[in-house]
């Protein structure tokens, strides 16, 4: 590693050496959810790279606009229009179907029963389990509205915290803003942040049986040049 570079880069495989069409590998089209699979929605097929397979190549023969692999099971969500469906690999069957009254800007595996949805105006949850229509769990702040392109959503370990993360563009040429929505499940209230990125985690603190459950975020205000890393108990 070289030295004062905390990350070192490696290549594990090459997306267009398995024949993933170069237009498909791009925000939207490629996704990784997980270490198991990366999924490239091409033109008249979904193409499934298994890395735990040495990088194994499955093409299916479906149209899509979208397609993520939920991040334990077998399970593929596909989107085309305002249809959303669930498909278990493993059984050949399928598990859910949704037609969704406003476009889909953003989607995003949160848990292994979980499947986030974002419009333009709202956040939903999606169950694996049972029959249940996605669930509008909060509506998007004004801080992070329809100019904002959506590129993160986590959840917390305990499931009472949300955090959904964009960008927009800033008030000069090359300049990027980045919003980000704290939401409480329990207190039903929101919190604008201003960075770039962010995420949960559980820590054991000494002194304490619990485990407390911490956001880890970036700010970076418009007006400010500094960048600032947070860590802090919700």
């Amino acid at each position: 590693m070289a030295a004062g570079v905390p990350i070192a880069f490696q290549e594990v495989l090459n997306l267009q050496q398995l024949q993933v069409p170069e237009t498909s590998i791009k925000h939207g089209l490629t996704t990784m959810e997980s270490d198991k699979w990366i999924v490239s929605v091409e033109p008249n097929q979904v193409s499934l790279i298994d890395l735990q397979n040495q990088a194994q190549v499955t093409r299916r023969p479906i149209k899509a606009e979208a397609a993520v692999m939920n991040p334990s099971s077998n399970i593929l969500a596909l989107r085309s229009g305002k249809t959303i469906q669930m498909f278990n690999l493993d059984s050949k069957s399928k598990l859910k179907s949704h037609d969704v009254d406003s476009p889909i800007v953003f989607w995003k595996w949160t848990s292994a029963t979980n499947l986030a949805l974002v419009t333009a105006t709202s956040v939903y949850h999606w169950s694996t389990e049972g029959a249940d229509a996605p669930a509008k769990v909060f509506e998007r702040h004004a801080t992070i509205g329809s100019n904002t392109q959506i590129i993160n959503y986590t959840v917390s370990p305990d499931n009472k915290w949300c955090l959904l993360g964009g960008i927009s563009a800033g008030s000069a040429p090359g300049v990027v803003n980045g919003n980000m929505q704290l939401y409480s499940v329990e207190k039903k209230v929101s919190q604008p942040l201003s960075g770039h990125g962010g995420s949960f985690c559980s820590i054991k603190l000494a002194g304490r049986d619990d485990m407390a459950q911490c956001l880890v975020f970036h700010e970076k205000k418009p007006e400010d040049p500094a960048h600032r890393l947070f860590v802090m108990e919700v």
